[in-house]
């Protein structure tokens, strides 16, 4: 006899909450680094909240998402973030952005490789030899485009310099990259209950 699994259910099983978290909502870490995932692929294109929106009906997550209104919500639970709405996020909902943001990485996987490799290239001092200026504009818009999404969606003071925020858009574009193959969601959400603070 074959059992029929839903999306919903298959998720559940592959990305189990620990019992000591499963009481509560997700920790404050978890929410910041989805919504900075959110906001890493909106600066690589600034279409993607409109084409993750797209996805939810056909990755079987309307329940959790029904509307753009209860999309912007799950992003405000971000305790950085200007409009800050103090709720938490449920657990389902994490698993769907985690579902959303593997989905679109997956998609954009040869752009998220050439960034990342482009970036090794800048550090090596390699790109001028190899005629790959046009690939370090890539990366530079990408850098200028995060922080000035950063920067005008989180409440200020900013706590991070220009540098930083460097930094931490590169390693959001590493996390995307490792998220982004066959076992991308399942690796992304051990990744974020390993680093998970309250």
């Amino acid at each position: 006899m074959q059992l029929n699994i839903s999306q919903s259910d298959r998720t559940n099983l592959e990305l189990p909450i620990p019992d000591n978290l499963a009481s509560r909502g997700c920790p404050r870490s978890i929410r910041m680094d989805l919504d900075n995932l959110v906001l890493a692929l909106e600066a690589i294109d600034l279409q993607v909240t409109d084409v993750m929106l797209y996805l939810v009906p056909e990755l079987n997550l309307e329940e959790t998402i029904p509307n753009r209104v209860s999309f912007w919500r799950l992003r405000n639970t971000n305790p950085l973030r200007r409009n800050y709405q103090r709720a938490s996020l449920e657990w389902e909902e994490a698993k769907a952005l985690v579902t959303l943001i593997c989905h679109i990485a997956g998609q954009i996987n040869p752009h998220l490789r050439l960034l990342v490799s482009t970036c090794e290239q800048i550090d090596e001092n390699k790109i001028d030899a190899l005629g790959l200026q046009q690939n370090r504009l890539f990366v530079e818009v990408y850098l200028e485009q995060f922080r000035s999404l950063y920067k005008s969606r989180m409440r200020l003071p900013i706590a991070l310099s220009d540098e930083e925020l460097k930094q931490l858009s590169l390693q959001l574009l590493n996390q995307l990259l490792f998220s982004s193959g066959e076992a991308g969601k399942v690796r992304l959400w051990h990744g974020l209950l390993d680093g998970a603070i309250a």
